[in-house]
């Protein structure tokens, strides 16, 4: 797959792995289009979703929620789920919120 940009996002694939890459915020303005686009990606059939965070500074509630939930669900599917690059900020935000039970924790996108 080639690597699709999509104004403040990226979605390409890397291995067995598709990545799907976030720049700036997931706030209230722009949320349902990365759930939006995030779904499309795993409607089509991929076991393996990794979230590039690397350049994400501030994920909302609503986005935690919708992260962790997408997890467990790629997970009860037989798939697995990354987060690469989360900030520190970011995966103790989503402990407090949700859950990081179902995601595997990567420093980059090379390491998956």
């Amino acid at each position: 797959m080639e690597t699709q940009k999509i104004k403040d996002s990226e979605i390409r694939q890397n291995n067995d792995w598709l990545v799907y890459s976030i720049k700036g915020r997931v706030d209230s303005f722009n949320f349902n289009r990365y759930k939006t686009e995030m779904n499309d990606c795993v409607e089509k059939g991929t076991k393996n979703f990794a979230l590039d965070l690397s350049g994400t500074e501030f994920v909302s509630f609503s986005g935690i929620r919708y992260i962790s939930d997408l997890a467990k669900n790629i997970a009860d599917k037989g798939g697995h789920f990354a987060l690469c690059a989360p900030s520190e900020k970011i995966k103790r935000q989503i402990s407090i919120f949700a859950s990081l039970k179902s995601m595997d924790i990567y420093r980059s996108v090379q390491e998956l």
